[in-house]
């Protein structure tokens, strides 16, 4: 048969990239093995620094998590302590701190990493030292483009070997709180950048309304289109216990049996659990910890 030169050539190439990818069910026998395998020993992923969150919560490759609170909820804290604990775990951790100075960023992680308001300059050295080669922070504060966030995820991944990258936070990188199409081509493009590259995205963004009376925030509580809560991984909420603040200004003494912050885990895509938990923050540290009272971890020590 004769070929004529008027022949749709990409339609047939698209459809042979299609063919290629249609796979029989036991081309995926040692993928489903290591599936199974990984999850005899526990949950799947990198940990929280709590012990209670260990067989409930993971961080898993090529994935995206939200992290999503109201402004002073204490989101960005929770992740400077999680960036923390993946450190002890010896895993490679970017932050693009798009709403503060890097500077700021590190000196809160400094308390935090020590656990005094202050730390001596003996102190910030031992930080500074510590984990040296696997922390990193991307040193622009302001907008990024949406198209530059996924060009630093491919970068820090191939050049660096980062693992986990927190974008903080979704704002500063689709215009506009109404721009629901954006936010969704955002969400989107940094879902396929995770599976590409086989980071951990951590991205916060904040809650439409706060929490009221004995309201705990819920993932419908989320900024913008509900879309791209349907296209991540993973949820997480961080809720101040508003009610507790308000008692405590009333009776003067807080009633420390409740907790002052919730952790909820609102979705969480290939693991078994959701739920919510409650944490105390300490504030010489800046560190949330399990119980009231509890001692505070040296992540320097670890």
């Amino acid at each position: 048969m004769r070929i004529t030169e008027d022949i749709d050539f990409d339609l047939y190439k698209e459809t042979e990239v299609i063919r290629n990818r249609v796979r029989e069910k036991s081309d995926f026998t040692d993928e489903i093995n290591h599936y199974f395998a990984t999850r005899a020993h526990g949950i799947d992923g990198d940990k929280l620094p709590f012990d209670k969150t260990d067989q409930l919560i993971g961080f898993r490759k090529a994935e995206v998590s939200i992290w999503a609170g109201e402004n002073g909820s204490g989101k960005s804290l929770m992740l400077g302590q999680l960036k923390l604990g993946l450190l002890a775990q010896d895993k490679k951790v970017l932050t693009a701190s798009l709403e503060m100075q890097p500077y700021k960023t590190l000196a809160r992680m400094a308390r935090q990493a020590t656990g005094v308001p202050i730390p001596s300059k003996s102190q910030i050295e031992a930080f500074s030292a510590w984990k040296m080669d696997r922390g990193y922070l991307y040193d622009h504060v302001g907008r990024l483009e949406p198209w530059q966030a996924v060009a630093l995820c491919r970068y820090s991944a191939k050049e660096l070997g980062i693992q986990h990258l927190i974008i903080d936070s979704m704002m500063k990188c689709v215009r506009g709180e109404d721009d629901y199409n954006g936010q969704k081509d955002f969400v989107d493009a940094l879902c396929d950048v995770a599976k590409e590259t086989q980071l951990h995205i951590h991205l916060v963004h904040h809650l439409r309304k706060s929490g009221e009376g004995d309201k705990i925030a819920e993932k419908k509580d989320i900024k913008g289109s509900g879309i791209i809560t349907d296209l991540v991984d993973n949820v997480f909420l961080v809720a101040r216990n508003r009610k507790k603040e308000k008692e405590t200004e009333v009776n003067l003494l807080p009633d420390n049996t409740k907790p002052d912050t919730y952790l909820v885990c609102a979705k969480q895509r290939n693991g078994d659990w959701e739920g919510t938990l409650g944490f105390w923050y300490d504030k010489k540290s800046q560190l949330f910890t399990e119980e009231y009272g509890m001692g505070i971890t040296n992540f320097l020590e670890r």
